[in-house]
């Protein structure tokens, strides 16, 4: 048994090609939540974890048709770029999710994700009874990452990444709320105390001394 979520981490990491998944909500690239996603990777990869990023702005995504159909065994009756989304979530031990905040919630390309994450725990009958079943059978590890500016708020955003980590069978390990008030991209670059936690926190996810 793990005594929290780090140690389950750090279990996981210690094995064999072990894989972290960084997948970004934002369309800026080489932005505050890009730069993030990408210390916690470096970190994590000078533990030895293989690391990959997904750029979500990049990918052709379509919306949720809510068909309410049961797709097995493919994850959606969709065909666009979701399926190499969904084998490489189903690839990955630990996933690092980024988004910017706009409007208090995350952005539209992050809420097109999720939101064709809704297969991955389908409705099922069984002896006349309907109950949700994750189809991700293997518990993985998650960290947040968002960022906003000074005035905004986080929590809407978290509420909802936290709601995924329960759909999608992802256990919350950690977060990082980076709130600034520049507009310059990639401002966050400069700040050595947030790009060391970010790093530290990757470095964290394959080390076994918590």
């Amino acid at each position: 048994m793990c005594r929290d979520a780090w140690q389950c981490v750090s279990t996981f990491l210690q094995k064999e090609n072990m894989k972290v998944l960084g997948i970004t909500g934002s369309p800026v690239k080489n932005g505050n939540v890009d730069l993030l996603i990408k210390q916690v990777l470096d970190g994590a990869q000078s533990k030895g974890a293989k690391t990959e990023s997904l750029y979500l702005d990049k990918l052709d995504i379509s919306p949720c048709k809510s068909c309410g159909k049961n797709p097995e065994p493919k994850f959606c009756f969709i065909k666009d770029d979701m399926e190499k989304v969904y084998a490489k979530l189903k690839s990955s031990d630990v996933l690092v999710l980024g988004s910017p905040v706009y409007f208090d919630t995350v952005s539209a390309q992050m809420k097109l994700f999720l939101d064709r994450c809704n297969c991955l725990t389908p409705i099922v009958k069984k002896n006349n009874r309907y109950f949700f079943r994750s189809r991700l059978k293997k518990r993985r590890e998650g960290i947040i990452i968002l960022v906003a500016g000074e005035k905004q708020r986080f929590d809407y955003a978290l509420i909802t990444l936290l709601g995924f980590f329960k759909w999608a069978n992802l256990k919350f390990v950690d977060k990082i709320l980076y709130s600034h008030s520049f507009f310059e991209k990639g401002k966050v670059k400069e700040n050595k105390k947030v790009m060391k936690k970010a790093f530290d926190l990757g470095r964290k996810l394959g080390s076994a001394k918590l």
